[in-house]
C-alpha cells in the first residue's frame, strides 16, 4: 500500500496519551482514572453547520488527538487490560491483540468494540482516552489493533484484498469481544461497534457485510448479532485523491472498505453518525468535473443523492457531505439513524461540548438515552 493513505494519512507525532505495550507477551492490567483531561479543539478556520448547510470538509484525516491525562485524584473507575491476544495465528496479518476497558463496578454492562483510525499507521493506543471515557459511562470496551501487515504474503496482495483480509481479522476482534465480555463484566446481548475515520469504515463493513472471523480466531468463527453502529467521520466514498489510482484500478476495492454493497441487508440496524462542525481546507476536495466520482459511483446513484442534499454547491465536497449521504440513504431505507454534530470540534479533537455529544451517542446506541 505504498503511496496510498487508505482514507487517513499517517499521523504526525505521537499522542501523549498513547499507552505502549508493557510486555511482548501476555496481558497487563492497570487501573485508570474515569476523568481524564478534555482535549482542546484544534484550529478552526472553517465552521460547518449541519445538516442544512454543507461546507468544505475533509476527504482524508488523522487519528483523534487527546491531551495528557491528569494524575488521578480519586479512586479509579475503569480497569484496563492491555495486549490481550484475540487470534492464535494469522498467515496474512500480525496476530491480533486488543486492550479492554471495564468499569470497576460490577455489571453486566453493554459492550463496545472501538476501531481506531489510520489502521495501517497507528495503533489501538490512540483511542485510550476515548475508551476510558466510554467505559466510565458504563460499558465494557474492547479496542483492537487492525490492518497490521503480517509480512510478505500480505504485502503481495492487492489493496482491496489487503482490506478484505484485515476485515476478517477485525470481525475476529468482535467475535472475541462477544465471547469474552462476561469475564470483564460485559453483557454481549448489547454489542455496539464504533469507528473513527478509517476505523468508521472498518466498523461499518463489519456491521453491514458481517464477514466471517479468521480461522485462528480465539472468539470462534461466528460473528453474531450487532446491536448498533456509531461512526465518526468515515470516508464513505474514498474521496481522498490518493485513493484515485487504486479505485480506478479495482473499483471492487470500494466494497472492501465501505458498507454500500450490503446496506440494504440490515435495515433494522441503528446507526449514530457523528460529524465535527469545524474543518480546515486540507479536508476538502474540489468538485471539478466529478470524473473522480465515476469509478466510485458507476450508476450515478451517489451523485444524484449528493446533488439532492446540496453537496456540490460550495465547489468542494468532503467528509461532512459523506456523513450526510450515509445518513440520508439509511433514513430512506428505514434504519433508526441519527446525525449528531460535535460542537466546536475537529476531526482530531473534541471540545467539552463535543465530548458530551460523543459520549451520549453510546447511550443512544444502547437505547439508554
Amino acid at each position: 500500500m505504498t503511496g496510498r493513505s487508505w482514507i487517513i494519512r499517517p499521523a504526525v507525532g505521537v499522542l501523549a496519551t498513547v499507552l505502549l505495550a508493557g510486555c511482548a507477551t501476555g496481558a497487563t492490567t492497570r487501573p485508570t482514572t474515569g476523568a481524564p483531561a478534555v482535549p482542546s479543539a484544534g484550529p478552526s478556520p472553517t465552521a460547518v453547520v449541519l445538516p442544512a448547510s454543507p461546507g468544505a470538509t475533509p476527504a482524508a484525516a488523522l487519528a483523534p488527538t487527546a491531551t495528557p491525562s491528569l494524575a488521578p485524584t480519586a479512586a479509579p473507575t475503569v480497569v484496563e487490560t492491555q495486549d490481550v491476544p484475540f487470534e492464535s495465528s494469522n498467515p496474512l496479518n500480525a496476530p491480533g491483540v486488543l486492550d479492554i476497558y471495564a468499569p470497576v463496578k460490577p455489571g453486566p454492562w453493554p459492550v463496545v468494540v472501538m476501531f481506531h483510525g489510520a489502521g495501517r499507521f497507528v495503533d489501538k493506543g490512540y483511542l485510550t482516552e476515548y475508551a476510558q471515557r466510554v467505559a466510565d459511562q458504563g460499558f465494557v470496551v474492547f479496542v483492537p489493533n487492525w490492518f497490521k501487515s503480517g509480512g510478505a504474503a500480505f504485502e503481495a496482495l492487492s489493496w482491496g484484498d489487503q482490506a478484505r483480509a484485515s476485515g476478517l481479522q477485525s470481525a475476529c476482534a468482535v467475535a472475541f469481544a462477544r465471547s469474552h465480555a462476561a469475564a470483564y463484566g460485559g453483557d454481549p446481548s448489547t454489542l455496539i461497534l464504533f469507528g473513527h475515520s478509517a476505523g468508521a469504515n472498518e466498523a461499518s463493513v463489519i456491521a453491514f457485510d458481517r464477514p466471517t472471523p479468521t480461522a485462528g480466531c480465539l472468539g470462534g468463527r461466528t460473528l453474531g448479532p450487532i446491536s448498533a453502529l456509531v461512526t465518526w467521520e468515515g470516508d464513505w466514498l474514498l474521496e481522498d485523491p490518493s485513493n484515485d489510482s487504486a479505485v480506478t484500478a479495482d473499483p471492487t476495492a470500494l466494497d472492501a472498505v465501505t458498507p454500500w454493497k450490503h446496506l440494504a441487508e440490515h435495515k433494522d440496524l441503528p446507526v449514530v453518525t457523528l460529524v465535527s462542525d469545524t474543518h480546515g481546507p486540507d479536508y476538502s476536495r474540489e468538485v471539478g468535473d466529478l470524473s473522480w466520482l465515476v469509478p466510485r459511483d458507476p450508476t450515478g446513484a451517489f451523485r444524484r443523492q449528493l446533488q439532492a442534499i446540496g453537496a456540490f454547491t460550495g465547489g468542494t465536497t468532503g467528509v461532512v457531505q459523506e456523513q450526510q449521504l450515509l445518513y440520508s440513504l439509511l433514513e430512506a431505507q428505514g434504519n433508526p439513524v441519527s446525525l449528531q454534530v460535535l460542537p466546536d470540534s475537529t476531526h482530531e479533537s473534541l471540545s467539552d461540548q463535543g465530548w458530551k455529544v460523543f459520549l451520549a451517542a453510546f447511550g443512544k446506541a444502547a437505547s439508554r438515552g
